[in-house]
């Protein structure tokens, strides 16, 4: 098998931007460091502060793009003060940064990175309050996930757009296409709200029913949440966020928006995977197709597929290039394996740029039969 550098001291930095902001950040972390910056299409999630006939109507779901690297612990702070500073991250409305430490990172000679061997006993030590969630579910459903997720005080969600399938996929005769269209809601709470929010999102996508989806949530080790989750029609000279803002700063914390009283009920009954490990492998577009079979081949339960253009490509040839990020997750023992499997036959096809990296999922939620 070919040489891959190997590290477990990186992190996956993202970015939720609205559109406008999106070129000037990624050429300013870009500057501070990050390489291998994928973008990828998304679309915000927002209630409406309006009355009675706003509320009848959707707002129009807000544009955004997400920007994803891998990045050095040793960069992180330095990367997202930039994007913070660039973007203007700190202000209502200004979007998101923030960084989940990965378990490890293996990288091929080609693929674009600034990480080496070398910084294999660089750990990030940071240890958040934040957590984030993410919901896999037929197209159609995510509005309803979103809502719910809102409605318990959840900072805007966004949706992403792929691919995914599972053991149907296995059976030729079934297989019309690669894998049905997905979205994907993700967004980032407090851990303290956590629970409640994770409950709701799974009873309003019902992902406990036979093929209805898959939830997880992924310990953050650092952010700075501040994406858009309403629209006000009213004239008043502060929006129900920037309320909300302010009496976090006078109660010296979050805790006053919870009540003993409105959490009874929340906790959902059920029975949770845990202890997972997601797998991701960063290939290009034209080769996906490969890896998402040999990710089932190799017993995966399922697997799923977001697509995103590269932004900071050296070569012009290669600038704005189509990637994929495939991505599945399995108990502790079997990620070796797995990623062994993928490998072989990603070298097999003669590819030379692609990575792996893996992310501890403490919790998972699908449908277990029965």
């Amino acid at each position: 098998m070919s040489e891959l550098t190997i590290s477990n001291s990186v992190s996956l930095l993202t970015l939720i931007l609205p559109k406008e902001s999106v070129g000037h950040v990624a050429k300013a972390i870009s500057e501070a460091g990050a390489k291998g910056i994928v973008q990828i299409s998304a679309r915000g999630s927002v209630l409406n502060e309006g009355g009675f006939l706003q509320k009848m109507f959707p707002p129009p779901a807000p544009e955004q793009q997400l920007l994803q690297a891998l990045v050095p612990n040793s960069k992180i702070e330095e990367i997202s003060d930039k994007a913070i500073e660039v973007g203007n991250l700190d202000k209502v409305g200004g979007g998101a940064v923030f960084t989940i430490s990965c378990n490890d990172a293996h990288f091929s000679k080609n693929f674009p990175t600034n990480i080496g061997d070398s910084e294999s006993n660089d750990t990030n030590t940071s240890s958040g309050n934040l957590e984030a969630i993410c919901c896999i579910c037929e197209i159609g459903v995510a509005d309803d996930i979103a809502k719910a997720a809102l409605q318990n005080g959840a900072p805007g969600p966004t949706v992403t757009f792929g691919e995914g399938g599972g053991v149907r996929d296995k059976i030729p005769i079934l297989r019309i296409t690669k894998g049905p269209e997905k979205e994907f809601v993700w967004c980032v709470v407090d851990k303290s709200d956590s629970d409640a929010i994770f409950a709701d999102m799974a009873r309003a996508g019902r992902i406990t029913e036979p093929g209805r989806g898959f939830m997880y949530s992924i310990p953050v080790s650092s952010g700075l949440i501040n994406v858009s989750s309403t629209v006000s029609s009213s004239a008043h000279g502060a929006n129900m966020e920037q309320i909300i803002a302010a009496l976090d700063d006078l109660k010296g914390d979050k805790d006053w928006r919870q009540s003993i009283d409105a959490q009874k009920g929340k906790t959902l009954k059920t029975t949770y995977l845990e202890n997972l490990v997601g797998i991701y492998c960063i290939i290009p577009r034209d080769n996906y197709s490969e890896v998402y079979d040999a990710v089932l081949a190799s017993g995966a339960p399922g697997v799923s597929t977001n697509f995103g253009v590269m932004v900071d490509s050296d070569s012009d040839q290669q600038q704005n290039e189509e990637w994929a990020l495939v991505y599945t997750s399995v108990g502790p023992n079997s990620v070796d394996g797995l990623r062994t499997t993928v490998e072989e036959k990603i070298e097999s096809l003669g590819i030379d740029r692609f990575a792996f990296y893996t992310l501890p999922i403490p919790r998972a939620l699908t449908y277990l039969g029965g």
